[in-house]
């Protein structure tokens, strides 16, 4: 089980094997954070992997 970053706040649907990936940081005005959890707890949310981030 692997885990990956997802945003806290608006906007989240997908989630980032890359911590630094400019689309989990974008948004500024409703960005609240970030934190880190297993990818199949992601998926059970509807998130999708990020396209941007370095694999």
């Amino acid at each position: 089980m692997s885990n990956v970053h997802v945003r806290i706040g608006e906007y989240r649907y997908a989630y980032h094997t890359d911590p630094d990936c400019p689309a989990l940081n974008s948004k500024p005005e409703t960005f609240k954070g970030m934190t880190e959890i297993p990818r199949e707890e992601a998926e059970k949310q509807d998130l999708k992997a990020c396209h941007q981030c370095k694999r």
